[in-house]
């Protein structure tokens, strides 16, 4: 059962997930320890340097006068033991290549036995579509034949599509009709927030079924 506070980004830059981390970082309390994972990207271990550095831009501009302390965790350090860590913050990439090592290191179920305690989980982009029950929304990912499409399915039999623009629908309704499931797609400003049976829609969140496209809500 998840009982921790689930946010799910669209994607985009800095200001265009403004509202959404700032309702993240709203959310946790002074001297809250967060485990960042940008392993999503291709990148060898010094190239995660700017990683740091625009994580800790992020949490500068919205963590005010508390204290956030954060962890980066790249693939060639220990497994972390994820209980230590008020949030886990897991950023955009290939979202195969993340799936892949969550899967292959058993991070993956150690995520999921996390999300059963009261905690906070950020998923932007790769690491959002990973939340939902299958990552074949993100194909074009696939450039090195990986084999792990499962995700990690918090909203049960969706999936998730992120950076989402009018010009895929299609590829979308392709998906739904296939797979016969929603896919629920989010724009580069858009979020989710799920906290127990409570959904918050923050932008353009649209949902995808039965070769319908719905439009959810619009909170700005």
């Amino acid at each position: 059962m998840i009982n921790s506070k689930i946010f799910l980004s669209g994607g985009g830059d800095i200001k265009q997930t403004f509202d959404l981390d700032k309702i993240f970082f709203n959310s946790l309390e002074s001297d809250s320890k967060i485990l960042y994972i940008p392993i999503a990207l291709n990148r060898d271990t010094a190239g995660f340097e700017s990683c740091s550095e625009w994580f800790s831009g992020i949490v500068d501009l919205h963590s005010g006068d508390k204290n956030i302390n954060f962890t980066m965790f790249l693939e060639s350090d220990s497994l972390p033991d994820l209980e230590e860590y008020d949030a886990i913050y897991i950023g955009g990439g290939n979202t195969f290549k993340l799936l892949d090592y969550l899967t292959r290191s058993g991070l993956k179920d150690s995520l999921l036995k996390y999300l059963e305690g009261n905690h906070l989980l950020y998923g932007g982009s790769a690491g959002a579509i990973i939340l939902g029950d299958s990552i074949g929304t993100a194909e074009e990912d696939n450039d090195d034949n990986y084999t792990h499409y499962k995700g990690l399915n918090i909203i049960k039999g969706c999936s998730i599509i992120c950076h989402y623009e009018p010009k895929i629908d299609s590829d979308i309704l392709s998906f739904s009709e296939k797979n016969n499931q929603t896919v629920l797609a989010l724009e580069e400003d858009a979020g989710l927030i799920i906290d127990g049976e409570n959904i918050e829609l923050v932008g353009n969140v649209f949902s995808f079924k039965d070769s319908n496209r719905q439009l959810l809500k619009v909170l700005k």
